[in-house]
């Protein structure tokens, strides 16, 4: 197997991982969390959030780096062919997934975590504002990544 076909793996399955995983999250477990107490829902999206945490900035990491390991040397930045533009519309949309990610890690959790409710107490309007963030970055996130995988299909 060459180097590039490694790179090319690497690249699409932490790809999977990190849009996956929001899909999922954005799908399946924030509509689930209705279905539990909101100290509960609480507990378990800290849980979860820590955990994939870990995935998406894990795959951001392996993206960067095998994504400009497998460009071709001069189509970093070069728009004057099809392939070129795409890829920088795709940068630059991956940018600003890092960009959302660095609000939710370093923002929008801490407050979820300081916020969140004790056993018996209702959620405080900052605990509200904060999911409704969060439900907000995360799906542009997800948007957005849905995008990328539009961008590499048109190439």
């Amino acid at each position: 197997m060459s180097e590039t076909a490694i790179y090319q793996f690497i690249h699409l399955l932490f790809t999977v991982f990190w849009i996956g995983g929001m899909t999922f999250m954005h799908f399946v477990l924030n509509p689930a969390m209705s279905a539990i107490s909101p100290p509960e829902a609480a507990k378990l999206m800290g849980v979860v959030a820590k955990r994939f945490t870990i995935i998406a900035w894990t795959s951001t990491v392996l993206l960067l780096i095998t994504g400009l390991l497998k460009t071709p040397a001069g189509l970093l930045l070069d728009t004057s062919t099809t392939y070129g533009s795409i890829l920088l519309l795709k940068h630059i949309a991956f940018g600003v997934m890092m960009i959302n990610g660095l609000i939710i890690t370093f923002g929008v959790a801490p407050k979820l975590r300081s916020f969140a409710p004790k056993e018996g107490e209702r959620p405080a309007a900052e605990f509200l504002g904060a999911r409704k963030r969060l439900g907000t970055l995360s799906g542009l996130n997800m948007i957005l990544g849905i995008l990328v995988l539009l961008l590499i299909s048109l190439v």
